[in-house]
């Protein structure tokens, strides 16, 4: 019979990578990964059906507001074939080292946390155990502060909450650490009103090469949207809802690119690029 799904949020270079237990086997939920990585689901769904069929599974789990999801999820052990069929050569250039980091790294950290994280190792002392929760207790608290995504946050919750039990603390409230993003910030909007509106006019301002991303240049965008009437004001406030926007998604911020319109490198705010723009 199948044991209910154990779902473990696990830190990996400021991205979070959720391993799950399905009757005492390790799996990956794939889509957080694939975004962590800056790929395109629907295309990594696709290759995941098509050659990984026979092992993958939708896990169904049940979220804290009781209703049932479900996760594409991959075998821990067959990961490694996953990440190691997408080419670094042929993602963005500012992709690649995130990407090689993953495959270089990713299955063994979750092997280690899969089989060293939260179970007590045979023979090791109450003491030793202890001080290992206590760890993982603060880590966990310090990767729950630093999330802004609320599934994941809710996740991680309820792992500080198990670790916190066991050592017989107090479970903290899931927002007195940190915070969500909003699903819809307000405070965007203006920004995407405004490449609208440059659209609209025809100027090009999207530096970058891929043809899924959306590389922007902040002070060039402030000229040009001043020279067409248009002004934006770029501030802190404005900045940091851009950091946080999950729709589109922003990968990086002042990353460094090769420009597609000047052919040299330039510091942009690069986006996973919305459908159909």
């Amino acid at each position: 019979m199948n044991t209910a799904p154990q779902l473990f949020p696990v830190p990996f270079h400021g991205d979070t990578v959720v391993l799950v237990g399905q009757d005492n086997e390790p799996y990956v939920a794939m889509k957080p990964i694939v975004s962590n990585m800056g790929l395109s689901w629907q295309g990594q769904q696709e290759k995941l059906t098509e050659r990984f069929n026979s092992t993958i599974r939708e896990i169904l789990t049940v979220a804290e507001d009781g209703k049932q999801r479900g996760m594409i999820c991959l075998p821990l052990k067959k990961l490694p074939a996953w990440l190691y069929s997408i080419s670094p050569n042929k993602v963005a250039p500012e992709l690649r080292e995130k990407i090689i980091r993953y495959q270089e790294e990713c299955d063994d950290a979750l092997w280690n946390y899969w089989t060293q994280g939260v179970a007590e190792r045979p023979g090791a002392s109450t003491a030793a155990s202890r001080i290992a929760n206590h760890r993982l207790r603060l880590s966990l608290a310090k990767e729950l502060y630093r999330t802004r995504d609320q599934e994941l946050r809710q996740l991680i919750h309820q792992q500080l909450a198990d670790v916190s039990n066991a050592l017989g603390l107090p479970v903290p409230e899931l927002e007195s650490i940190g915070r969500a993003a909003p699903k819809a910030p307000d405070v965007v909007e203006p920004f995407w009103k405004a490449l609208a509106f440059l659209d609209g006019k025809g100027v090009d301002y999207n530096h970058a090469l891929a043809s899924g991303l959306l590389a922007v240049n902040l002070p060039e965008l402030a000229r040009l949207l001043i020279e067409h009437g248009q002004p934006l004001r770029f501030d802190s406030t404005l900045r940091q809802g851009l950091w946080q926007s999950t729709a589109p998604r922003c990968l990086h911020k002042n990353r460094v690119i090769h420009s597609r319109l000047t052919d040299k490198a330039i510091r942009c705010w690069v986006f996973v690029r919305p459908l159909g723009s």
